[in-house]
């Protein structure tokens, strides 16, 4: 199995007398407790995530917004909320769970490149901090809700500045071929054009890149180019939102450099464009690696070609490796004795896709047998958050580990709720 998992797991999880546990609790008791699948999720490497990062940006005037769609659970939320952290939403439900957490709506930014009408409307409605505007044709209805609700509704430009990044061609957001934001001179007409709206304030830019970014000089090509198109216009932003996009290792052998160098040289680049205030909406960094998916093995199938360890997770509960061929470090909850016994197998779960698996030829134990328990790492963001019921699958429970106490924070759904709201 991999080696190196501290890279991953910054210490969290692990293995303790060949058992690996989260905390201080040995998976296979949470399998025993509440079943397999489940998401297992680390309260300490948490607040761990949210310290590192507070600390990184903390040199200048800064409002951290978590990323609510890389894991909208409430429990999650609420620690965010409590260590304060702003929400960063890109939906009318999402700013209703952000609400319903017990965010501040001052410290909410509204993101998004379909908004609805209602959605602007509910935003402004609330007081939220702001939106960051991507069509040219936005401002007019913030315009008509700012005007109903005498709100003056501050908005940033989010702007595509056609920079290439080194991630997933899916997850890359300022190519000019994407459908996010505004190239720089449609930027430069909204600006010109909002001078006749008296509730639309556009007082900055957002920049979001891309998702899994592992090195911070994206950034500062992008503020590089914010200064000249702000210098070519006479414009200065009070304001950058530089986005999220702060990678994590998904495998020891992955390179990130450290948030602590990203914060220092993006604050660096900060203070020397003179802006008032920073705008950053982590996801995947704060809880990418605080949580691992737990799986039973249900069969082994040994072919001459290929092996295939069936699971009982499947890409409806984790669908990046299917989606975007993403890899998670997979490892064994009894740590492997035999390290000479290994076999290469795809671990698949019992989804009627081809597609449908979590690892491929992925170094297994070759005794794996079916009741054994696997640990699928990185299961943090974009995992339940983007699970569905494909062929009609309750969705797993997720579990909160603090120290040698767990706690359900989410129940596993039954089959009934499969056809709730059906008619």
């Amino acid at each position: 199995m991999e080696e190196g998992i501290e890279v991953i797991f910054d210490g969290f999880f692990g293995y303790m007398k060949r058992n690996f546990c989260a905390e201080k609790i040995p998976l296979s008791d949470i399998a025993g407790k509440y079943g397999t699948p489940c998401y297992v999720y680390s309260r300490n490497s948490l607040l761990s995530r949210i310290g590192k990062f507070k600390k990184a940006f903390g040199s200048v005037n800064s409002l951290i917004c978590y990323s609510v769609k890389a894991n909208s659970n409430m429990a999650l939320l609420e620690i965010m909320r409590k260590n304060g952290f702003g929400a960063d939403v890109v939906s009318g439900g999402e700013l209703h769970r952000a609400l319903l957490a017990g965010f501040n709506p001052g410290e909410i930014v509204f993101a998004g490149v379909g908004k609805r009408e209602d959605e602007i409307a509910l935003g402004v409605r609330k007081g939220i901090y702001c939106f960051n505007i991507e069509n040219e044709e936005e401002p007019s209805i913030i315009e008509t809700y700012g005007k109903k609700y005498r709100r003056k509704v501050l908005c940033n430009i989010r702007l595509n500045l056609d920079i290439e990044v080194d991630t997933h061609h899916y997850v890359k957001t300022s190519k000019k071929e994407t459908k996010f934001g505004l190239d720089v001179h449609k930027a430069a007409e909204v600006i010109r054009k909002n001078r006749k709206n008296g509730y639309v304030d556009i007082r900055g830019f957002h920049l979001h890149l891309g998702s899994q970014l592992k090195h911070v000089n994206p950034y500062l090509e992008a503020l590089d180019k914010v200064e000249d198109f702000c210098r070519g216009i006479g414009f200065t932003p009070e304001i950058i939102d530089i986005g999220g996009g702060f990678g994590i290792a998904y495998s020891p052998s992955d390179t990130v450099e450290d948030i602590g160098d990203f914060g220092g040289k993006i604050t660096g680049k900060i203070r020397k464009m003179g802006v008032s205030k920073l705008i950053l909406e982590p996801g995947r960094y704060m809880v990418g690696n605080t949580a691992v998916l737990l799986t039973r093995v249900l069969y082994v199938k040994k072919r001459q070609d290929k092996n295939f360890v069936i699971v009982d997770a499947g890409m409806n509960d984790l669908i990046r490796p299917a989606f975007y061929g993403s890899h998670h470090a997979i490892l064994p909850v009894k740590e492997n004795s035999n390290p000479a016994g290994m076999m290469k197998a795809d671990v698949v779960g019992p989804i009627c896709e081809t597609g449908d698996y979590l690892g491929r030829d992925i170094e297994i134990p070759g005794s794996v047998k079916g009741g054994d328990l696997i640990a699928v790492a990185s299961a943090g963001a974009y995992c339940f958050s983007m699970s569905s019921n494909y062929n009609s699958r309750p969705r797993p429970c997720e579990i909160m580990v603090d120290g040698r106490k767990s706690v359900v924070i989410r129940k596993r759904e039954s089959c009934s709720d499969l056809w709730r709201g059906e008619m």
